[in-house]
């Protein structure tokens, strides 16, 4: 019994306590350009979107905050922990990794970078949910098979909300030749989402994002 009670203190101890709708809350977007809305307006971006489809849905007291940098990398993330952490952030979404498959990092480096950035929230505990890549199509198949997988098993690993890749929905096929299609859904650079390519991740990715903040936020 003894035992018993101590397993019980030590899960209290360890849980995310619910929020209430009367309660500020911040849920930091730890990203790249992707998230950070190279090329558009303010309101155009990944994260200002994010904050208003919230809203629309009641969660009226949850405060996207950005910290999402053009050309960041897990690296640049791991440097920049303190200042992350000093926004007092109550969830994160985790958007990084594709800047270092374009850099060629090696796989094992970027998810070493993400394994010190999930270790640390955890340590804190701050929920987060894992928002995924793909590699390039010009980088081998391994490497972007690697790539890949190595969200999922960090995911699975960390017991962490995943969604698998930020831009779906937004190509109109993943091959080389479609990349190269007139798409209304991306920039001129065929890379970044447009206003309306920003509108198809946000809805996509809402019922995963709903389900993670529903863990510990009530609107």
């Amino acid at each position: 019994m003894h035992y018993l009670w101590i397993f019980i203190c030590a899960a209290l101890l360890n849980a995310v306590p619910a929020r209430g709708a009367d309660e500020s809350f911040n849920l930091l977007i730890m990203g790249d350009s992707l998230s950070a809305g190279y090329g558009l307006n303010a309101a155009d971006s990944f994260y200002s979107k994010l904050d208003k489809a919230l809203k629309g849905k009641g969660y009226n007291n949850i405060n996207v905050i950005n910290f999402s940098r053009s050309g960041e990398t897990t690296a640049g993330g791991v440097n920049k922990l303190q200042q992350a952490l000093a926004l007092n952030p109550d969830a994160v979404i985790l958007e990084l990794g594709i800047n270092d498959a374009l850099r060629d990092v090696p796989v094992d480096t970027i998810k070493d970078n993400l394994e010190r950035l999930i270790k640390t929230f955890q340590n804190y505990h701050i929920p987060i949910m894992l928002v995924g890549m793909q590699a390039p199509l010009i980088k081998p198949a391994p490497y972007q098979q690697q790539f890949k997988n190595m969200y999922a098993d960090l995911a699975k690993r960390y017991n962490l909300a995943f969604y698998p890749f930020f831009m779906d929905g937004v190509f109109k096929g993943m091959s080389l030749a479609a990349l190269q299609m007139p798409n209304e859904n991306v920039l001129a650079d065929r890379i970044h989402p447009s206003a309306k390519g920003v509108d198809i991740m946000v809805r996509k990715m809402m019922p995963t994002v709903q389900k993670f903040i529903n863990g510990f936020y009530r609107p």
